[in-house]
């Protein structure tokens, strides 16, 4: 045996005592006993073996059976830029597609229950949203915008992707051709509750001037303040 075989097999060791069993397989026992998780071990050293799970499954890895938490565009504001001027920021929440809203806002209207992590999204009143075309808004988001009155953010995403007379037409040009499943939303969390229009546009300004959005124009008003002007 060569010292990188020797090498190899005591790597192997050490890793099958430091990770459990559990988690360096994707057969139907270890997922559900522990759930799975992919672990970057077990795609290096048991490419073709069985897993040590007792479970006789194969351990080679198959992309497609991973399930990646969808990325939001990067230059996200941290939780820690809230200053005394806007102390109630307290960053955004985990991105969640289209079709995700949209299937929550479907159970919800028939009574069903709805994820905590989807719940943001329907509830009604002003919020600030963000919105990231997956695989496309890398490095800076599209859109970032609020809601009024009522609405949810569900609501106003759906009128953004499917009411082009709501919408406002830069957003829709940009993911009206997209799946739902390609359009990944973030709710601001604020700590105050049934915060004021104004004081929600003031979040959503400061949010802009510190990620600059694709569709970012600081001289444009945006279609929900123009909704507020008309109302005043």
């Amino acid at each position: 045996m060569s010292y990188l075989d020797e090498q190899l097999d005591a790597l192997v060791d050490e890793a099958a005592q430091a990770v459990p069993h559990r988690r360096l397989c994707g057969c139907a026992r270890c997922r559900q006993q522990q759930g799975f998780r992919a672990v970057e071990v077990r795609r290096r050293h048991f490419p073709s073996g069985g897993c040590g799970c007792g479970c006789g499954g194969d351990a080679s890895f198959d992309e497609a059976t991973v399930r990646r938490a969808p990325r939001p565009a990067r230059r996200q504001t941290s939780v820690r830029a809230r200053g005394s001027q806007l102390p109630g920021w307290r960053g955004w929440t985990p991105p969640v597609s289209l079709a995700a809203i949209d299937a929550a806002r479907t159970a919800a209207s028939r009574g069903g229950q709805v994820d905590a992590l989807l719940r943001p999204f329907l509830a009604p009143g002003p919020q600030v949203y963000r919105i990231t075309r997956a695989g496309i808004d890398r490095n800076r988001p599209l859109s970032i915008g609020m809601t009024k009155g009522i609405n949810s953010i569900a609501q106003r995403i759906i009128e953004h992707y499917r009411q082009p007379s709501r919408a406002d037409p830069r957003v829709n040009a940009a993911i009206r051709n997209l799946q739902p499943g390609q359009i990944l939303v973030q709710a601001a969390r604020l700590t105050r509750q049934a915060m004021h229009p104004r004081r929600a546009r003031n979040y959503e300004g400061w949010l802009q001037d510190r990620e600059r959005p694709l569709l970012y124009d600081p001289n444009s008003t945006t279609f929900d303040e123009a909704a507020l002007m008309y109302d005043n």
